[in-house]
Formats: structure tokens, C-alpha cells, sequence
């Protein structure tokens, strides 16, 4: 059936193939007119008929049905794309909540230290006593620090992400001068005034974007 149907659509474009060439070979007005409009009329049933058998052809052989499979799986595709990106940017920001408490935390630790006069007055026993706080304070803002900037934040979060690392780096160095402070032979205090500065700063920061958030 399926190549009784070919010959058919074959043997139409034969007769259009004749009817043109008697078209071009016809003398006289009349003739040439009506020898061209029976040509043309073949010629759109023949083509009319290809493109009928084509979709049938198309319909046994499945392309239809391949067509529309592949334009679902492009949707779903796209539509699993879109929820992929939004639960990346969602565990980008569950992650920075808890960066920013656990910052704000120990920014305020930091300004909250004794002055380094108050630390001179109270002994040597008490000294080391606030040493090793300065130097927990010391690794929990460089472990901030470093968790931060192996974040790997999504496209829409980057401005956000910039001041945040820029943030951590300044409660770094407040914890870092907060206990190289009681490696120096002066009594003016001058690290410990440095990390107030550098850990207002910080908080200052990590306030405002625990807001944008």
C-alpha cells in the first residue's frame, strides 16, 4: 500500500512534468493560457498530495511523536534548570545566615575585649587568661574568614557576596591584631585599638547585609 501510494504521487509529478513542457511548447494565446493554467492545477495537486503522503509517512515512522517528546524534555529541561539555580541561590543564602550570626558574634566579642590598660593592671594570670580569648578570637574570625571565601556564590548573589568577603577580611584582621597585641613590649594598646576599628567596621557590615537578606 505504502508503494502503490509513492507511485501515485511519482506518476502526478510525471504529468506535471509533461504539462509544463506542453506549456512552454504551445502556440497561440489560448492554447499557451490554457495549456499553463492545466499545468499550474497539476502541479498544485501534485504537491498538494506529496505533502499529504509526507505527513502520513511522518506519522508511521514516528517523527511526529519524536518531535513532541523532544519538546517536552526541552520543558522540562528548562523548568529543572530554573529549580536548580533557585535551590543553589537558596543554600548560598542559608549558608551566609549562618556565617553572619556566627560573625556578628564574634565581632562583638572582639569590641567587647578590656582595654589593653585594664588588661596591663590586672596581672600576669589574668593576662594569659585574656591571651588565650584573643587567640580564639583570632581563629574563629580567620575560620570565618576562610569559609567565606571558599563560598561559591550564584551570579545574582556576586555584588552581595563581594562586601560580604570584604567584611570578613576586616573581622580577620580585627581578630588577628586583637592577639598580636600581647606580643608587643608597648602599653599603648595600639593593636587592640586597630581591631575596635576594624571589628566596628565588620559589624557595621554584616548587620547591613543580615538586613538585605
Amino acid at each position: 500500500m505504502l508503494s502503490i501510494d509513492f507511485v501515485q504521487v511519482a506518476i502526478l509529478w510525471c504529468i506535471a512534468g509533461v504539462a509544463l513542457i506542453c506549456a512552454l511548447n504551445a502556440r497561440g494565446f489560448f492554447r499557451t493560457l490554457l495549456s499553463w493554467l492545466i499545468a499550474l492545477s497539476i502541479i498544485v495537486v501534485a504537491a498538494f498530495f506529496s505533502y499529504m503522503k509526507s505527513m502520513s509517512v511522518k506519522q508511521q515512522i514516528g517523527l511526529d511523536g519524536l518531535a513532541s517528546d523532544t519538546t517536552r524534555t526541552f520543558a522540562s529541561d528548562t523548568s529543572s534548570g530554573a529549580a536548580t539555580e533557585d535551590s543553589v541561590t537558596a543554600n548560598f543564602i542559608s549558608i551566609e545566615k549562618q556565617l553572619l550570626d556566627e560573625a556578628i558574634t564574634v565581632s562583638n566579642a572582639i569590641l567587647a575585649f578590656p582595654k589593653w590598660k585594664d588588661i596591663s593592671a590586672r596581672g600576669i594570670e589574668r593576662r594569659e587568661e585574656f591571651e588565650s580569648r584573643a587567640l580564639s578570637l583570632r581563629n574563629r574570625s580567620m575560620d570565618i574568614y576562610r569559609q567565606i571565601r571558599n563560598l561559591n556564590p550564584p551570579n545574582e548573589e556576586r555584588m552581595h557576596y563581594e562586601l560580604l568577603l570584604a567584611a570578613a577580611d576586616n573581622l580577620r584582621l580585627a581578630g588577628y591584631e586583637t592577639h598580636f597585641q600581647f606580643g608587643q613590649d608597648d602599653s599603648s594598646g595600639d593593636n587592640l585599638n586597630r581591631a575596635m576599628i576594624y571589628a566596628a567596621q565588620a559589624r557595621a557590615a554584616f548587620l547591613q547585609l543580615k538586613e538585605q537578606l
